[in-house]
């Protein structure tokens, strides 16, 4: 009976553990789900920036795309600085980097050995972005995740590769300030084994093959899923929840200590065998004693080693900055560029003449003032502490602010400042350089928008408009929420412009985007393809009469009149609905079926709207 009374406690006791491993397995899913969100959103940040610069570029003469000056210009136009998480860099089709938008020293270094200019170099991602797998930089030393798109002409010529190096401390900053416990670790793992970012451990873990690790087996055999495991790196016995990122070479993996689980098992076990259990928590326990012992004096060795090292760094830095700010003086008053030295307050303490010249203040009217009185409305608080911020950190800032001059004119200035420091390490003094950027930026500006939006809409052009279409495929492809793509057609419009003038077709035609982006939601996108042609992706949907409804809204907004100065117009449209991914598994076809529906709309006598599966949707007009 005693046998069989342990036995039925026994049973009860593995119910209890295998119920709180599926708890934690549970957990950690959504960990997977909610790390994997923040990991796309980044990404795609990063790419529409690669497409636009990628679109600007094919619009540069040849000339221009070969010169340093000229591609630093472009790419540092989007406000892109040295504090960013991640940065652009152009690379020649020989693969030396000829120009990045933070200035930085890569520019002429050979990057033709990277898997991230190889793969563009043989043409196999045309027109998709690349992943390589992680890498310190061959300059910044920083730990990286490189994203890449190939860039060519319209005929197809290769003229280099657009690439953004991610500092990948982003993402590990992001995991550890998720975990609600140390028990938890969450790792990014590029899908050819490599550790991205993974918290803890993160120095440790980053470069790390875990291709030939328990997860990769179970890669192999589903794209997501649990397992039970050591991790090679820490050496703790975790519950593992992961998943492949649906179209990115990438994985994310979330793992529970079980210690908890274990824990509970033990504390039953307790009961079938006090003593023992007793017996071997004492000498865990003194085990545990001794290695924390260990650890404090190897934590205080490692501390003294890192006060050792940060005095040296200090010293040398001291000596650089006082050397640097020598060299300053000697250039101060005949330097063509502004200059202006505050002292450790923040308070001016001198400026140059170019710097007067720039501001229209003398230097005795700026004496004693506050840097900050210079600078424009347009910079909140926040954004001088984050410049202080930097400048406490590294001794250095480099970017740029708007500032106002005398005359109440404000102007965009690329700005760098740079500390010195007394003998004790303390800065002293402040010295700030300023260039007017103004004209420039404008014109970095107008280049890109020409390449990427409507010069006369606003709205994204055709280019931008595929970019967007193929990361709103990816994301229904992920939540399963279907998308429609709406193509509109004007009817009547060439009459427009044949009895009133072009003049008044264009006034037509930016009323029409203006009444367009009013009858959507603020996450849809409205671009305009070209002539009277505009489309509307409208995503994540979660009632399908949602697309009637704003096709409805569309046909009415089309058949109001407009008022062309002391003209009145009245047009209609005709409009085809494709849904995604019923009506196309890809990007051309979904095209090709919401066309399609556009001109049987039009071609059954316009003012309505067509869904390409006719057979299953009602084909509705709205009256004048």
């Amino acid at each position: 009976m005693a046998t069989l009374a342990i036995a039925v406690v026994i049973s009860q006791f593995r119910t209890s553990y295998l119920e709180r491993e599926l708890a934690v397995r549970t957990q950690t899913e959504h960990y997977v789900k909610a790390m994997e969100a923040h990991v796309i959103y980044s990404i795609q940040t990063v790419d529409l920036s690669l497409v636009g610069f990628a679109n600007a570029i094919k619009v540069l003469s040849s000339k221009q795309s070969r010169s340093p000056e000229t591609m630093s210009d472009l790419l540092s136009s989007r406000g892109a600085t040295g504090d960013n998480d991640y940065w652009i860099t152009f690379i020649d089709p020989k693969g030396n980097a000829i120009a990045t938008s933070i200035g930085n020293s890569v520019i002429g270094a050979s990057l033709a050995d990277r898997d991230y200019f190889r793969i563009h170099l043989d043409g196999a991602y045309k027109d998709k972005l690349f992943i390589g797998e992680p890498a310190i930089g061959k300059v910044s030393k920083k730990k990286l995740l490189f994203l890449s798109r190939r860039v060519e002409t319209a005929n197809g010529e290769f003229l280099g590769v657009i690439a953004a190096p991610v500092n990948v401390e982003r993402y590990a900053k992001f995991f550890e300030n998720s975990r609600f416990n140390t028990d938890i670790s969450i790792s990014l793992v590029h899908a050819q084994g490599k550790v991205i970012a993974r918290v803890p451990n993160f120095e440790q873990a980053f470069g790390r093959d875990l291709s030939t690790t328990a997860l990769f087996d179970h890669v192999r055999q589903a794209s997501a899923g649990n397992y039970k495991a050591v991790s090679v790196i820490d050496n703790l016995r975790r519950i593992f929840s992961y998943h492949v990122i649906d179209g990115l070479p990438l994985i994310m993996v979330v793992g529970s200590n079980d210690a908890e689980s274990n824990r509970l098992l033990q504390q039953n076990y307790l009961i079938a065998g006090a003593g023992l259990a007793i017996l071997l928590l004492l000498m865990i326990s003194a085990g545990h004693f001794s290695l924390r012992t260990y650890r404090r004096q190897e934590e205080r060795e490692l501390r003294y080693r890192a006060l050792y090292s940060a005095s040296r760094e200090m010293e040398r830095q001291l000596l650089a900055n006082e050397e640097s700010l020598k060299l300053s003086s000697l250039i101060f008053e005949n330097s063509g560029e502004s200059m202006m030295v505050m002292d450790a307050q923040g308070l001016i303490l001198t400026v140059n003449p170019a710097f007067s010249l720039l501001s229209g203040y003398m230097e005795k009217e700026l004496i004693g003032h506050r840097a900050e009185e210079l600078a424009s409305p347009r910079n909140d608080q926040a954004f001088f502490a984050h410049i202080f911020g930097c400048v406490s950190a590294s001794g250095h800032w480099k970017g740029e602010i708007w500032q106002r001059n005398k005359d109440g004119d404000e102007y965009l200035a690329a700005m760098t400042v740079n500390a010195a420091y007394d003998e004790q390490g303390n800065p002293v003094r402040y010295v700030a350089l300023l260039s007017d950027i103004t004209q420039k930026k404008a014109s970095e500006e107008l280049i890109w928008r020409q390449a990427n939006f409507d010069t006369l809409t606003g709205l994204p052009n055709r280019n931008m408009f595929h970019e967007h279409l193929r990361q709103e495929m990816k994301k229904t492809d992920r939540s399963q929420l279907p998308m429609a793509l709406v193509f509109i057609d004007l009817d009547y419009f060439k009459e427009i412009n044949d009895t009133l003038g072009h003049d008044k077709g264009d006034m037509l035609l930016k009323q029409v985007a203006s009444r367009l982006l009013g009858c959507v939601r603020n996450s849809d996108i409205v671009a305009r393809l070209g002539g009277d042609e505009f489309t509307v992706i409208l995503s994540q949907l979660r009632k399908p009469a949602d697309v009637t409804r704003t096709a409805q809204e569309i046909l009415r907004q089309m058949s109001a009149p407009f008022q062309l100065g002391d003209d009145v117009a009245h047009i209609s449209s005709s409009i085809g609905i494709a849904m995604y991914p019923d009506d196309g598994a890809d990007a051309d076809s979904l095209m090709k079926s919401a066309d399609k529906a556009m001109y049987a709309a039009k071609q059954n006598g316009r003012n309505r709207f067509n869904y390409a599966n006719a057979d299953q949707k009602s084909t509705e007009t709205v009256n004048k």
